[in-house]
């Protein structure tokens, strides 16, 4: 099975009413305006049909569709719906004010009734809001009682003049890590910036993955790469791989693209040059580092079943 675990879901009347409030001030709202039209644009691109058609075409079995933070539960859920077998939705939860959000009785209610299959993609930047702090544990406490993982958004976030990059470092998980060793978590992009803690962090605790959108190259979907544009590190993407697996890692890793819209969306024009999977440049790298069929299939699809109970 061959999954993309970084997509996204979002409607143009969500995203108004989840990111206004963090509009602090006037400088931000400009900003704001902007997006509101970028996320109408998205809304109007994605489609069950299209979607579908990109899928196969590119040879993706099941997406990752998250909605945090902006988006709407009830929204992605009853897009699913017309291709259940093909997505795997998260949940948008509100860990910036987790009493006033009612946060635990909702990620109840999206996993138990909605049928979503985790929360993400948290961005603890906005807000701000500390991923380590013990009052959002409880929401922690029930994703582990339901066995979904979290995703996270790893590395400096420039997607808005509210962010505040004090959050971005993957090492303010470590309290979260700790007290719930039966909790997954997966911090996307490769932490970007990060990198090099993120693969400490990994080694530390067991219950952290690596979500590596921030792996692709000329061509893929996501044409930059995160990690290379965000950092002073002089490395290629070949030898963090190296780096990863040779740390035993390869059960942890999680192959990812991060779009807002189908893969054959004009919105992605430069996305279509991919052709199919095995076209990709992350699979370019692992056949470049003779990594073995198994640990490609774990990296490729096999981790996400795992980690998604799909």
């Amino acid at each position: 099975m061959i999954v993309d675990c970084h997509g996204h879901y979002n409607t143009e009347k969500d995203y108004a009413k989840n990111a206004e409030r963090h509009v602090k001030y006037d400088f931000e709202r400009p900003g704001f305006e902007r997006a509101i039209q970028v996320f109408k644009a998205f809304e109007e691109a994605t489609t069950i049909d299209l979607w579908i058609q990109s899928l196969d075409r590119y040879g993706v079995d099941k997406i990752v569709l998250q909605t945090a933070p902006y988006g709407g539960n009830d929204a992605v859920a009853e897009f699913v719906k017309g291709a259940p077998d093909r997505f795997i939705p998260l949940a948008n939860i509100d860990f910036f004010d987790p009493e006033g959000g009612n946060s635990v009785a909702e990620l109840d209610r999206c996993i138990q009734d909605l049928g979503l299959k985790g929360i993400g993609e948290l961005y603890p930047q906005i807000g701000p809001w500390d991923p380590g702090d013990e009052k959002v544990f409880p929401i922690y406490e029930k994703a582990q009682e339901l066995g979904v993982p979290i995703m996270i958004h790893g590395g400096t976030e420039f997607g808005g003049a509210w962010n505040d990059q004090r959050f971005s470092d993957p090492y303010m998980l470590d309290p979260a890590l700790r007290a719930f060793p039966n909790l997954t978590f997966i911090v996307c992009h490769m932490a970007q910036d990060f990198v090099d803690k993120l693969f400490n962090l990994m080694r530390a605790r067991p219950n952290v993955c690596a979500e590596i959108s921030g792996f692709s190259g000329p061509g893929d979907v996501l044409v930059t790469s995160f990690w290379q544009a965000y950092t002073l590190l002089d490395v290629t993407p070949q030898h963090l791989m190296r780096k990863f697996l040779s740390a035993g890692l390869e059960d942890r890793i999680l192959w990812a693209n991060d779009t807002q819209v189908p893969y054959d969306s004009p919105l992605i024009e430069r996305g279509k040059a991919i052709g199919t999977v095995k076209d990709h440049h992350v699979v370019r790298i692992l056949d470049e580092l003779e990594v073995g069929e198994e640990t490609k299939a774990k990296i490729l699809g096999g981790n996400a079943e795992r980690v998604f109970k799909l």
